[in-house]
C-alpha cells in the first residue's frame, strides 16, 4: 500500500520526537498527508495538520511571486537597484532587480557575514533595518552582476524591502492580500515581528553540538541530545515565512493550476523560467525556485534550512506531482539522506511515479577496494597527510579508510582515490588526478581537474608558544565594527570576540602553512574555516583576514592590529 511504503521511508529516523508534516499532491488531489512526532517536546504536543512551521528559504518563492505580481502592474525588473535603494553604494550600480530575483547580483550574504565573521548567534535578534545597515557596509561584489550565479540571501532580503517601497505595504501585508487570502492560506504569514502570538506554532530544535560547538571536537552523534532553537530574526524576504502543511498543499494546488495574477498562464511560465547569464547560459534558478532534471523529468523545487527547522517543496510539473516536507530539526533532511542514500522527497516521488521502494538505509553501490601501492603504504604508515593551498585557502586531508585512499576537501567532500606508482592517484570517477612530490623532505600535493591546477603545501610542524605569540593581540575591523582578541593556546590561537555575546566564532585556530590558520567545529561549521595573517613591509604581522575557498569575498574585511 502506497501510504505504508511512504511511512516506512519516514520511519527510518531513529529519533521519533522529531516533528514532521508530509503532504503529497497528485493531479490536484492530496493522496498522502501525515504528521509525526512532537511540535513541542517540553509539553509533548503532537504535530497537527494546522501546526505552523518556519519554512526558511522555501520563503523565497513567495517573495518572488509578490514581485511577479507587481510586474503585472508596473514594476520593471530591468531597473537598477539604486533606483529603489539609493544609499546601497555605487558598487551596486550595475545590479538590476532581475539580478536579485535570479541570484546573479554578486552581493555578499549578510547572514554569512553576521554569523561567520561578526560572530552573531543564529538566534540573535536582528531587524530588517539592522540587516540593511550591515549590507550597506559590505562594499564589494563577489562577481560582475549578471555574469555569474551564486546562492545567497541578500538579494531576496532586498526584494522583500522593495515590495514595501513600491506598494507602501509590508511584505506580509501585500502577500496576505494578493496570495494568502485568495488561496485561503489562513495560517501562513511572513513574520516581521517575532513577538507576535501564533496559534499552533511549532518549536524548533537543534542537536546540542550545533548550538554548543567546540573547535576540533568530534560531534556527539546523540540525536536525543537536543536544545531549544529560538529564531528571533525579523528579516522577511529571504526567509521568515511560517506555514502549515494544509496551507502549503493549497499553495501546491495553485502551482499546478495557477489562479493568481492578471494573466495566470503567463505568470506560471515566468516563475519557472531560468535566469540568463551574460554569456547566454541559463542559471537554473527561476523566481525563488531551483530548476533541474531528474530521471528525464523537469524538477522545480527548493529546500529550506535554518535554526531549528528544515523544509522542502519538490515538484514534478509534467506529472502534476508535489511533495512537501516540514520538520522542526535543522538537520532533518541531511540525516534522512544519510540513512536512505537518496533524498527523502525524491524517494517519495519515486514511490508514486515508479513504485520503486527504497529500503531503509539503502546506499549507493559498495565500493571495490583499490589496493595501495608500496609507495603509498610507506607514505601513509605515519598517519594522515594534511595540505593547504594559499591562493584559495583550500585545505585537504589524505587518509586511508578501510584500505581505501581518500581525500577530504575542505571538510565537506570526501573523494575515493585510485592510487598508482610514484605517489600518483586518480579520483575514482575521473573528476581529477594528482600527485605528491617530495623535495628535501618537504611534500607538495598537486591536483589537476577541469579548473586550473591547485598546488598544496604540506602543513607546518607545530609552532612553539613563542612562535605563536607573534600573532597574538587585539584586532578590529571598522567595516563591520567587530574585534577579536587573540591569545596563545597549547596548539594554536584562541579567538575571542571583544563582544562576549557574539561568540560563535570563538574557536581555537591551528597553524596550517605560513601565516594561515584554520579551525573545524562540526556541525556548526561543517568545513575547514581559515584565517590569513598579513604583514607590513618590515614583515611584522599587522592584520588578519578570514579566507574563503568559494570566492564569497570575506577577505575584503580586514581586521587590523590595534
Amino acid at each position: 500500500m502506497l501510504e505504508e511504503r511512504i511511512e516506512s521511508l519516514l520511519n527510518v529516523l531513529e529519533d521519533k520526537s522529531v516533528g514532521i508534516a508530509v503532504g503529497v499532491l497528485k493531479d490536484g488531489d492530496v493522496i498522502f498527508k501525515k504528521t509525526l512526532g512532537l511540535s513541542n517536546i517540553e509539553h509533548k504536543v503532537p504535530v497537527k495538520n494546522s501546526s505552523v512551521f518556519h519554512v526558511a528559504s522555501v520563503s523565497k518563492q513567495f517573495t518572488a511571486m509578490c514581485i511577479a505580481l507587481l510586474e503585472e502592474e508596473s514594476l520593471d525588473t530591468s531597473r537598477g537597484v539604486l533606483d529603489f535603494f539609493p544609499d546601497l553604494g555605487r558598487h551596486t550600480r550595475k545590479i538590476r532587480v532581475s539580478d536579485l530575483i535570479y541570484m546573479t547580483n554578486g552581493l555578499p550574504d549578510f547572514y554569512d557575514v553576521s554569523q561567520y565573521i561578526m560572530g552573531m548567534r543564529e538566534s540573535d535578534f536582528l531587524t530588517s533595518n539592522e540587516a540593511y545597515a550591515l549590507l550597506k557596509r559590505l562594499r564589494w561584489l563577489q562577481f560582475e552582476p549578471g555574469e555569474s550565479w551564486s546562492y545567497g540571501n541578500s538579494g531576496y532580503f532586498l526584494l522583500g524591502r522593495l515590495v514595501e517601497i513600491v506598494t507602501g505595504l509590508s511584505l506580509n501585508e501585500f502577500a496576505t492580500r494578493e496570495i494568502f487570502t485568495p488561496l485561503k492560506m489562513e495560517d501562513t504569514f511572513f513574520r516581521d515581528d517575532n513577538s507576535r502570538l501564533t496559534k499552533d506554532i511549532v518549536s524548533g530544535y537543534c542537536n546540542f553540538n550545533y548550538l554548543h560547538p567546540g573547535s576540533f571536537k568530534v560531534p556527539v552523534e546523540d540525536t536525543e541530545m537536543v536544545c531549544n532553537a529560538l529564531d528571533l530574526m525579523e528579516c522577511a524576504g529571504a526567509g521568515q515565512l511560517w506555514s502549515s502543511i494544509d496551507d502549503l498543499l493549497r499553495w501546491e494546488r495553485n502551482f499546478h493550476l495557477n489562479a493568481l495574477g492578471v494573466d495566470p498562464q503567463a505568470l506560471s511560465r515566468k516563475i519557472i523560467s531560468p535566469g540568463i547569464l551574460g554569456n547566454g547560459k541559463e542559471c537554473n534558478y527561476g523566481y525563488g525556485l531551483f530548476l533541474a532534471n531528474r530521471k528525464e523529468k523537469s524538477i522545480v523545487m527548493h529546500e529550506g534550512g535554518c535554526l531549528g527547522f528544515n523544509s522542502v517543496i519538490y515538484r514534478v510539473p509534467d506529472e502534476s506531482l508535489s511533495v512537501v516536507i516540514l520538520a522542526n530539526r535543522n538537520d532533518f533532511l541531511r540525516k534522512m539522506l544519510d540513512r536512505l542514500g537518496v533524498e527523502t522527497y525524491e524517494a517519495i516521488a519515486d514511490e508514486i511515479l515508479e513504485g520503486s521502494s527504497i529500503s531503509a538505509g539503502q546506499k549507493s553501490k559498495p565500493q571495490t577496494e583499490e589496493e595501495l601501492t608500496e609507495d603509498w603504504l610507506e607514505l601513509m604508515k605515519s598517519g594522515d597527510k594534511w595540505f593547504a593551498e594559499r591562493k584559495n585557502a583550500n585545505i585537504c586531508r589524505l587518509f586511508v579508510d578501510e584500505g581505501l585512499l581518500k581525500l577530504n576537501m575542505n571538510g565537506e567532500e570526501i573523494f575515493t582515490l585510485t592510487p598508482s606508482q610514484g605517489l600518483r592517484f586518480e579520483e575514482r570517477d575521473k573528476m581529477f588526478r594528482g600527485e605528491i612530490k617530495r623535495d628535501f623532505r618537504e611534500e607538495t600535493l598537486s591536483i589537476i581537474g577541469d579548473q586550473e591546477p591547485k598546488l598544496f603545501q604540506s602543513f607546518l610542524e607545530p609552532l612553539s608558544k613563542g612562535e605563536l605569540s607573534e600573532y597574538s593581540g587585539s584586532y578590529f575591523c571598522e567595516d563591520v565594527q567587530t574585534g577579536y582578541d587573540l591569545t596563545v593556546s597549547e596548539r594554536g590561537l584562541l579567538f575571542s570576540n571583544t563582544d562576549p555575546h557574539h561568540d560563535t566564532m570563538d574557536f581555537e585556530y591551528r597553524p596550517a602553512i605560513k601565516d594561515i590558520f584554520y579551525t573545524f567545529a562540526p556541525p556548526y561549521i561543517p568545513c575547514y574555516f581559515s584565517v590569513e595573517f598579513l604583514r607590513d613591509k618590515d614583515h611584522t604581522v599587522e592584520a588578519f583576514i578570514f579566507r574563503d575557498y568559494d570566492n564569497d569575498g570575506r577577505e575584503f574585511l580586514r581586521f587590523s592590529r590595534v
